[in-house]
């Protein structure tokens, strides 16, 4: 237990120590710019960089408050979030252009043609897989001997002998865990609608998609942290109780190293999160070369 633990505390000192170091960078060099897309680009990482403020503040809070392990655990979902919130202001704010009346191409414009394919797809993935182990776990929970529910995996080994083994992620963590989570998750989807909704701000569709592409990135690395993170505690936390009952069934023994398994994964997807979240245009090179705001 120790070590999940700590690695939770070693995640959420990674993603503080990224975030002063964005706060140093401060907004991105948009010279090079066109004046709309300029003013544009920098509402968006202004109320972004605003996030990251807030967002550690609440993440610091959380870590103080500690409460039995779920300040730890909801300290990164908590700055993900406001992350995310600051995204979503900051595209609200984008105001369309004004000047005289111009003419313009009809061109659609999906969400989905906006977000990093590849990361994506993993935080979908990531945030699906965390939602059963959740539903799992809470499940499987028991009241602990100080009656709080959902902290201890207890285990009939014979009519005469029960074993349990906490804490255990059930729903004294698992609730709080899936507001925060499902809370961004959600705004991590209005977000992105909104991306691509937004009025136009450069006459090359080139440049505004990158701009757009850019934004979206941003969005899914936020999602991506605010699901790594916990799904590395869900996942080291539970494994670490299945295999801790001694008289458990050959399938504990099996869910517990396989869910052991998933730390590696969701350190690196966390990692992953952190390089995108703070350069979003290292994801949206990836599918336009075009380099906005350097």
């Amino acid at each position: 237990m120790a070590i999940i633990i700590l690695g939770l505390v070693v995640v959420v000192a990674a993603i503080v120590a990224a975030a002063v170091a964005a706060l140093r960078q401060g907004l991105p060099r948009t010279g090079d710019l066109p004046a709309r897309a300029r003013n544009a680009a920098r509402t968006v990482a202004s109320w972004r960089l605003a996030g990251v403020i807030v967002g550690v503040v609440a993440g610091v809070l959380s870590l103080l408050a500690g409460s039995l392990g779920r300040g730890v655990m909801l300290a990164a979902p908590l700055f993900a979030l406001c992350v995310l919130a600051g995204v979503v202001v900051g595209e609200l704010l984008v105001a369309p252009p004004e000047g005289p009346v111009r003419e313009a191409g009809l061109k659609v414009r999906r969400w989905r043609d906006y977000l990093p394919p590849r990361l994506a797809s993993v935080v979908a993935g990531s945030a699906a897989l965390l939602g059963v182990i959740l539903v799992a776990t809470t499940l499987a929970g028991s009241t602990d001997d100080m009656g709080r529910a959902g902290r201890q995996l207890v285990r009939r080994c014979s009519a005469v002998m029960t074993q349990g083994h906490g804490p255990w992620p059930g729903s004294f963590y698992s609730l709080p865990l899936a507001v925060v989570v499902g809370g961004g998750l959600l705004l991590a989807g209005v977000a992105v609608v909104r991306i691509a909704r937004r009025p136009s701000q450069a006459e090359d569709p080139a440049l505004e998609d990158a701009l757009r592409r850019r934004s979206a990135a941003a969005v899914t690395a936020a999602a991506g942290l605010l699901v790594a993170v916990p799904l590395f505690g869900v996942s080291g936390i539970a494994g670490v109780g299945l295999l801790g009952i001694s008289c458990r069934p050959a399938l504990w023994t099996v869910l517990g190293w396989a869910l052991v398994a998933v730390l590696p994964f969701a350190l690196g997807l966390a990692a992953r999160c952190l390089v995108v979240l703070l350069v979003p245009a290292v994801a949206a090179q990836g599918r336009n070369p075009a380099s906005v705001g350097r």
